[in-house]
Protein backbone atom coordinates (compact mmCIF):
# COMPACT_ATOMS: atom_id res chain seq x y z
CA UNK A 1 0.00 0.00 0.00
CA UNK A 2 1.48 3.30 -1.06
CA UNK A 3 0.24 6.84 -0.74
CA UNK A 4 0.58 10.03 1.24
CA UNK A 5 1.16 9.27 4.90
CA UNK A 6 -1.58 10.75 7.06
CA UNK A 7 -4.12 9.59 9.62
CA UNK A 8 -6.35 7.86 7.07
CA UNK A 9 -3.39 6.14 5.42
CA UNK A 10 -2.04 4.81 8.73
CA UNK A 11 -5.48 3.57 9.72
CA UNK A 12 -5.94 1.77 6.40
CA UNK A 13 -2.43 0.28 6.57
CA UNK A 14 -3.10 -1.00 10.06
CA UNK A 15 -6.26 -2.76 8.89
CA UNK A 16 -4.36 -4.47 6.09
CA UNK A 17 -1.55 -5.57 8.40
CA UNK A 18 -4.09 -7.04 10.83
CA UNK A 19 -5.91 -8.83 8.00
CA UNK A 20 -2.78 -10.62 6.80
CA UNK A 21 -1.22 -12.67 9.60
CA UNK A 22 2.11 -13.43 7.90
CA UNK A 23 2.96 -11.33 4.88
CA UNK A 24 3.97 -7.69 5.16
CA UNK A 25 1.95 -5.05 3.37
CA UNK A 26 4.23 -3.36 0.80
CA UNK A 27 4.99 0.25 1.67
CA UNK A 28 7.28 2.96 0.38
CA UNK A 29 11.00 2.56 1.15
CA UNK A 30 10.71 5.96 2.83
CA UNK A 31 7.60 5.01 4.83
CA UNK A 32 9.05 5.42 8.31
CA UNK A 33 10.80 8.67 7.36
CA UNK A 34 7.56 9.99 5.87
CA UNK A 35 5.60 8.92 8.97
CA UNK A 36 8.02 10.77 11.25
CA UNK A 37 7.83 13.87 9.07
CA UNK A 38 4.04 13.76 9.14
CA UNK A 39 3.91 13.50 12.94
CA UNK A 40 6.44 16.30 13.32
CA UNK A 41 4.40 18.52 11.02
CA UNK A 42 1.32 17.92 13.18
CA UNK A 43 3.25 18.93 16.28
CA UNK A 44 4.46 22.10 14.57
CA UNK A 45 0.91 22.97 13.49
CA UNK A 46 -0.32 22.46 17.05
CA UNK A 47 2.35 24.85 18.32
CA UNK A 48 1.33 27.43 15.70
CA UNK A 49 -2.35 27.19 16.62
CA UNK A 50 -1.43 27.38 20.30
CA UNK A 51 0.20 30.75 19.69
CA UNK A 52 -2.97 31.84 17.89
CA UNK A 53 -5.03 30.45 20.79
CA UNK A 54 -7.24 28.62 18.33
CA UNK A 55 -8.59 25.99 20.74
CA UNK A 56 -10.87 24.33 18.18
CA UNK A 57 -8.03 23.69 15.72
CA UNK A 58 -5.71 22.65 18.55
CA UNK A 59 -8.18 20.00 19.66
CA UNK A 60 -8.65 18.70 16.12
CA UNK A 61 -4.92 18.45 15.43
CA UNK A 62 -4.22 16.88 18.82
CA UNK A 63 -6.79 14.16 18.18
CA UNK A 64 -5.25 13.51 14.75
CA UNK A 65 -1.77 13.31 16.27
CA UNK A 66 -2.78 10.91 19.03
CA UNK A 67 -4.68 8.65 16.62
CA UNK A 68 -1.84 8.64 14.09
CA UNK A 69 0.77 7.83 16.74
CA UNK A 70 -1.40 4.95 17.96
CA UNK A 71 -1.86 3.57 14.42
CA UNK A 72 1.86 3.84 13.64
CA UNK A 73 2.87 2.13 16.87
CA UNK A 74 0.54 -0.78 16.17
CA UNK A 75 1.75 -1.05 12.57
CA UNK A 76 5.35 -1.28 13.79
CA UNK A 77 4.45 -3.93 16.38
CA UNK A 78 2.66 -6.05 13.77
CA UNK A 79 5.44 -5.76 11.18
CA UNK A 80 8.14 -6.61 13.74
CA UNK A 81 6.11 -9.62 14.86
CA UNK A 82 5.76 -10.84 11.26
CA UNK A 83 9.50 -10.47 10.65
CA UNK A 84 10.27 -12.50 13.78
CA UNK A 85 7.78 -15.20 12.74
CA UNK A 86 9.26 -15.39 9.25
CA UNK A 87 12.75 -15.86 10.67
CA UNK A 88 11.55 -18.49 13.15
CA UNK A 89 9.83 -20.44 10.35
CA UNK A 90 12.58 -19.85 7.77
CA UNK A 91 10.08 -18.18 5.47
CA UNK A 92 12.05 -15.22 4.24
CA UNK A 93 10.27 -15.35 0.90
CA UNK A 94 7.18 -13.99 2.66
CA UNK A 95 9.12 -10.78 3.26
CA UNK A 96 11.02 -10.39 0.01
CA UNK A 97 10.39 -7.03 -1.63
CA UNK A 98 8.12 -5.89 1.20
CA UNK A 99 10.56 -4.78 3.90
CA UNK A 100 11.75 -1.20 4.21
CA UNK A 101 15.53 -0.62 4.43
CA UNK A 102 15.21 -0.29 8.22
CA UNK A 103 13.37 -3.60 8.43
CA UNK A 104 15.92 -5.34 6.22
CA UNK A 105 18.68 -4.27 8.61
CA UNK A 106 16.57 -5.52 11.53
CA UNK A 107 16.06 -8.90 9.82
CA UNK A 108 19.77 -9.33 9.02
CA UNK A 109 20.69 -8.47 12.62
CA UNK A 110 18.27 -11.14 13.86
CA UNK A 111 19.83 -13.73 11.54
CA UNK A 112 23.32 -12.79 12.70
CA UNK A 113 22.38 -12.86 16.38
CA UNK A 114 20.70 -16.27 16.06
CA UNK A 115 23.72 -17.72 14.27
CA UNK A 116 26.16 -16.33 16.84
CA UNK A 117 24.07 -17.55 19.78
CA UNK A 118 23.70 -21.03 18.25
CA UNK A 119 27.47 -21.26 17.78
CA UNK A 120 28.07 -20.19 21.38
CA UNK A 121 25.65 -22.83 22.63
CA UNK A 122 27.36 -25.53 20.56
CA UNK A 123 30.77 -24.53 21.91
CA UNK A 124 29.56 -24.25 25.51
CA UNK A 125 30.37 -20.56 25.71
CA UNK A 126 26.95 -19.48 26.99
CA UNK A 127 26.75 -19.61 30.77
CA UNK A 128 23.67 -18.74 32.79
CA UNK A 129 24.78 -16.01 35.21
CA UNK A 130 24.38 -16.46 38.94
CA UNK A 131 21.29 -14.78 40.39
CA UNK A 132 23.36 -13.27 43.16
CA UNK A 133 25.47 -10.44 41.86
CA UNK A 134 27.45 -8.08 44.08
CA UNK A 135 29.48 -4.96 43.44
CA UNK A 136 32.54 -6.80 44.68
CA UNK A 137 32.09 -9.43 41.98
CA UNK A 138 31.72 -6.73 39.34
CA UNK A 139 34.92 -5.07 40.52
CA UNK A 140 36.74 -8.39 40.34
CA UNK A 141 35.49 -8.85 36.78
CA UNK A 142 36.89 -5.48 35.73
CA UNK A 143 40.19 -6.14 37.45
CA UNK A 144 40.70 -9.61 36.02
CA UNK A 145 39.53 -9.35 32.43
CA UNK A 146 42.84 -7.82 31.49
CA UNK A 147 44.58 -10.98 32.66
CA UNK A 148 42.84 -13.19 30.13
CA UNK A 149 43.57 -11.34 26.93
CA UNK A 150 46.15 -13.93 25.85
CA UNK A 151 43.99 -16.87 24.79
CA UNK A 152 46.98 -19.21 24.57
CA UNK A 153 47.86 -18.79 28.26
CA UNK A 154 46.47 -21.07 30.97
CA UNK A 155 45.30 -19.51 34.21
CA UNK A 156 44.23 -20.86 37.58
CA UNK A 157 40.58 -20.21 38.41
CA UNK A 158 38.71 -20.55 41.70
CA UNK A 159 35.12 -21.63 40.98
CA UNK A 160 32.51 -19.63 42.91
CA UNK A 161 29.38 -21.42 41.67
CA UNK A 162 28.69 -24.88 40.25
CA UNK A 163 28.89 -24.95 36.44
CA UNK A 164 27.49 -27.88 34.47
CA UNK A 165 28.13 -28.80 30.86
CA UNK A 166 30.64 -26.11 29.90
CA UNK A 167 32.59 -27.18 26.82
CA UNK A 168 36.37 -27.00 27.35
CA UNK A 169 38.40 -27.75 24.22
CA UNK A 170 35.37 -29.50 22.74
CA UNK A 171 34.70 -31.67 25.80
CA UNK A 172 31.79 -31.18 28.26
CA UNK A 173 33.07 -30.45 31.77
CA UNK A 174 31.29 -30.03 35.11
CA UNK A 175 32.90 -27.68 37.62
CA UNK A 176 32.00 -27.74 41.30
CA UNK A 177 31.87 -24.83 43.70
CA UNK A 178 35.25 -24.15 45.34
CA UNK A 179 37.13 -26.15 42.69
CA UNK A 180 40.54 -24.78 41.74
CA UNK A 181 41.17 -25.54 38.08
CA UNK A 182 43.60 -24.61 35.35
CA UNK A 183 41.83 -23.39 32.21
CA UNK A 184 42.75 -21.73 28.93
CA UNK A 185 42.33 -18.00 29.41
CA UNK A 186 39.57 -17.91 26.77
CA UNK A 187 37.28 -20.06 28.91
CA UNK A 188 38.47 -18.54 32.16
CA UNK A 189 37.46 -15.14 30.85
CA UNK A 190 33.90 -16.34 30.15
CA UNK A 191 33.56 -17.74 33.67
CA UNK A 192 34.99 -14.61 35.28
CA UNK A 193 32.77 -12.27 33.25
CA UNK A 194 29.69 -14.18 34.44
CA UNK A 195 30.76 -13.86 38.08
CA UNK A 196 31.05 -17.64 38.44
CA UNK A 197 34.75 -17.73 39.21
CA UNK A 198 37.82 -15.63 39.81
CA UNK A 199 41.39 -15.86 38.67
CA UNK A 200 43.92 -16.54 41.40
CA UNK A 201 46.45 -13.77 41.05
CA UNK A 202 50.03 -14.76 40.52
CA UNK A 203 49.08 -18.26 39.41
CA UNK A 204 49.20 -18.97 35.71
CA UNK A 205 50.78 -21.50 33.39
Amino acid sequence: MKGEVNENYLNALLRLEVKNDYSLEPVSNQFFKEARSYLESLKERIETETVKKNSRQIGKLTNELEASEKYLKKVIELRVSKILKAKANNEREELEGKMTPEEQIFFENIVKSVQEFSTQLEQGEVIIPSKESTEETEEETVDTTGQVEDENRNVVVYILEEIKGISIMGKPVDLRKEDVVTLPSKYAGIIVKQGLGKILEGRSE
